[in-house]
């Protein structure tokens, strides 16, 4: 007699095999994404420079644009915008460039800052700023077009929604670690000498990350 009360780990009678396709990709897509987002950058940077200065709540503006810029980048790199800008080499060249100086502004407000006291200096970006930082960031659209290339599911437009969230819910973490990070920094750094320190740093960091994008 047929032993039916043994059955193996790797099966479920009645559930379809696709559901262990796309739980796999999934698992794939979160530790890709996560990885990705959560590397040192010029946004998250920028995010922990927040963190340290103003907290995490003032901070929550930059998480949303940082979270929405992606997504916008991956819709428009779904809808074709990455085939275009390697079909067009003096395209890409452009992004860099402005990227390139957007990222240098942003440095020098880094370092300016941690000349002045609290009150004195920029407030956090807004979403839109945010928006606009990722638009114009390299890491973002090269991190974006390996996703993209890499685990954008078929299935038309429905699937690049669901792509889209699952990838905007991990940028949300990731980029919250980062804050977290820097306010938990600026309760150590009491002392405006060490919070001048920082800002050195991570001006230093976005500068580097602009050679970074011309090697």
């Amino acid at each position: 007699m047929e032993d039916t009360t043994r059955r193996s780990y790797k099966t479920s009678p009645g559930r379809p095999a696709w559901i262990d396709d796309v739980t796999h990709e999934l698992a794939g897509l979160i530790a890709f994404a996560f990885v990705g987002t959560v590397s040192p950058g010029p946004n998250n940077a920028v995010l922990w420079a927040s963190g340290l200065r103003f907290g995490f709540r003032p901070s929550v503006p930059h998480l949303v644009g940082t979270a929405i810029g992606m997504g916008a980048i991956i819709i428009a790199l779904a809808a074709g915008i990455g085939a275009a800008l390697h079909a067009v080499p003096a395209a890409e060249v452009a992004l860099k460039v402005v990227g390139s100086i957007y990222l240098l502004y942003i440095a020098f407000l880094v370092l300016r800052g941690g000349t002045v006291k609290r009150a004195d200096v920029a407030a956090p970006l807004t979403v839109w700023q945010a928006i606009w930082f990722q638009c114009l960031n390299p890491k973002a659209w090269v991190f974006s077009v390996a996703a993209v290339a890499s685990f954008l599911p078929p299935g038309g437009p429905m699937a690049v929604v669901a792509f889209t969230a699952v990838l905007l819910i991990v940028v949300v973490v990731s980029s919250s670690i980062w804050a977290a990070g820097g306010v938990a920094l600026g309760h150590v750094l009491d002392d405006e000498r060490s919070r001048r320190a920082v800002s050195v740093t991570l001006a230093a960091l976005l500068v580097a990350s602009v050679a970074l994008i011309w090697i």
